[in-house]
Formats: structure tokens, sequence, C-alpha cells
């Protein structure tokens, strides 16, 4: 049958993939180890280490500052400055909301006013990976 050969060449594949990541991520450790303990550093930060024909390079990169919330506010409190560099943002409560349509169930034309705030869901699939239908519990 040739959608059971498609799916086996397809499972032997996905097998074979993993084992040439499992080799290539080996592969990479070793390579950023050795330029880690034999590379030299630039004035950027970066490693830099000859190999043959090739140079390798363990790039530095500095994520960005962020700031921290909870120290921020309690800096501004004691300064006084709270009401100067904080806003009030209003939000719907769905909770609230919720607890005022349970409140009003017995209103006419309810649950379709509910059904009215809400858009549809988005239906997707994902394909699973083919297992052996022998062993597969409907």
């Amino acid at each position: 049958m040739e959608l059971e050969r498609l799916t086996e060449e397809y499972l032997r594949h996905l097998e074979h993939i993993q084992q040439l990541q499992k080799i290539a991520d080996n592969l990479k450790k070793s390579l950023v180890e050795s330029i880690e303990h034999q590379g030299e550093e630039d004035e950027k930060g970066h490693q830099w280490l000859p190999a043959g024909k090739y140079l390798l390079q363990r790039q530095r990169r500095q994520g960005q500052s962020k700031l921290n919330i909870q120290r921020a506010e309690e800096w501004a409190r004691e300064r006084g400055i709270w009401g100067k560099v904080s806003k009030s943002v209003e939000v719907l409560d769905e909770d609230s909301l919720m607890g005022y349509l349970y409140d009003h169930r017995e209103d006419e034309d309810i649950e379709e006013q509910v059904q009215s705030l809400y858009d549809a869901a988005p239906v997707s699939y994902a394909f699973v990976k083919p297992v052996e239908e022998a062993s597969y519990d409907y």
C-alpha cells in the first residue's frame, strides 16, 4: 500500500534527522568548548579560533537591560512621586462581566447576547507523528 510505504519512509527519515541532529549538536558543543578555552577575544568580546581553512567565532551577545518594576515602584513611592510616574488603565474585568450575566441569566435573550460577546474560536490542525494502528487506542 502506497500510503503505508510513505508513512514508514517518513518515520525513518524523522529518526535519521534526530540522529544527525544529535551528532551535529555534539560537534557544535566540542567546537564551542574549544573556542572558549583556546580562542582569543577581540575588543567587542567575541572569541576567535583558527581551525585550518576555517575561522571559528563565539559571538558575544548582550541582552537589553530591563526595568525592575517592583524596585522602580518602591523607589518612586519612597520619593513621593508615584502619582506623577504611574497611570491607571481601565480594562474590562471578565469575571465581573460573567458574574453580572449569571445574575441576569433569567433575562430574555441573555444567552444570545452572551454569545455575541465572544468571537468564534479558530480551528487548527496538527499533524501527529504516526503510530502503529495495533498500539493505538481509539
